[in-house]
C-alpha cells in the first residue's frame, strides 16, 4: 500500500480563496484530487487524518470557509 499525501488545511484554503467568488464542491473535490490525488490525507494544527469531506467540515466549522448551495467561498463570520 502506498503511502499517502498529507496536505496542510491551508492548502485548501489557498486554492478557495484563489476563487473570491466561490468554487462548486464538486470543481473544488476535482481540483483537489488532479493535485494531491485521491488518496490524500489532511491536517491541520490540531487535527491529523482527515478526509477532504472531513476537512471541509473542520474548517467551516472555524469560519476559513463557507459552503452554501454547493460553492465553497473564502471564510469569514457567518452572516
Amino acid at each position: 500500500m502506498a503511502d499517502s499525501l498529507a496536505v496542510h488545511g491551508h492548502e485548501i484554503i489557498d486554492l478557495v480563496e484563489s476563487h473570491p467568488g466561490g468554487i462548486r464542491l464538486g470543481m473544488l473535490m476535482e481540483a483537489v484530487d488532479v493535485r494531491y490525488g485521491r488518496m490524500a490525507m489532511f491536517h491541520t494544527g490540531s487535527t491529523h487524518g482527515m478526509t477532504l469531506d472531513e476537512l471541509l467540515r473542520h474548517l467551516e466549522q472555524r469560519y476559513k470557509l463557507r459552503i452554501t448551495g454547493g460553492v465553497v467561498f473564502p471564510g469569514g463570520s457567518p452572516d
